[in-house]
């Protein structure tokens, strides 16, 4: 099977940056697009009081800042070997997120490390690679 557009979400972890090689090296042998999508948490608050606008706009600005880099470290590697990429940071829960941009830019796979930047190791296969797995519809392959 021959892929068309492959989607990775990167976060800039370990497990993301090896996905992202797998993605490379398959995007090459299809001649696919690459997409490359990081998706920045909201900013959660429940268990605090009260936390100035302010605050929270700033925290969400580097958040939204420090993905740009990512993005832009993960589209030169891809440049660098051959692959042109289109790059996009979104905002909400990641494994929704990913799954929308594949549904709404028709990509046909999607690629993701087996765990993110987030969380602790609770399971062997992380939250977002859980979900996309038993829902999302297109193929997924997680990269161990």
């Amino acid at each position: 099977m021959a892929f068309k557009k492959i989607l990775i979400g990167y976060d800039g972890s370990d497990a993301s940056k090896k996905a992202l090689k797998k993605a490379i090296d398959l995007a090459k042998m299809c001649g696919a697009e690459l997409h490359i999508v990081g998706v920045v948490r909201p900013f959660e608050f429940a268990a605090i009081d009260y936390i100035p606008p302010e605050e929270i706009e700033e925290y969400e600005k580097e958040e939204i800042s420090k993905e740009e880099r990512f993005l832009k470290e993960a589209k030169d590697i891809a440049e660098e070997n051959g692959v042109k990429a289109i790059t996009k940071v979104m905002e909400g829960e990641p494994a929704e997120e990913l799954m929308a941009y594949a549904d709404g830019n028709n990509c046909d796979l999607i690629v993701v490390g087996h765990r993110g930047v987030g969380g602790f190791k609770r399971m062997i296969l992380g939250t977002t690679a859980g979900n996309l797995v038993k829902y999302a519809n297109q193929s997924v392959l997680v990269v161990k």
